[in-house]
């Protein structure tokens, strides 16, 4: 188990015993949406949403970074056949 997981799985419990322990109730506003819930599941929605928010950012980065990844592997793949026809090209030096 890496330690960031270890990290998250702490910090999940963490946010769960503090739920838990504020039962009371609280009135989210937002713009001109009201909603009257407990501060638990307040606390557990925003670990939730920020977790998702956390992920789709992640996915983004790593979608972007594996397609520049794949131009590298092309440029490379462009510079080596070039190597080759030079090489190819002057049989008087050794490679």
């Amino acid at each position: 188990m890496s330690a960031f997981t270890l990290f998250g799985l702490v910090l999940l419990v963490v946010v769960v015993l503090f739920a838990l322990a504020n039962p009371g109730t609280v009135l989210l506003r937002f713009l001109v949406w009201q909603y009257q819930t407990t501060v638990a599941l307040a606390v557990i929605g925003a670990a939730v949403l920020g977790g998702l928010l956390v992920f789709v950012g992640n996915a983004v980065g790593q979608r972007s970074q594996r397609a520049r990844l794949h131009q590298l592997q092309a440029r490379i793949r462009e510079l080596e056949a070039r190597v080759h026809e030079l090489s190819a090209a002057r049989p008087d030096q050794k490679t």
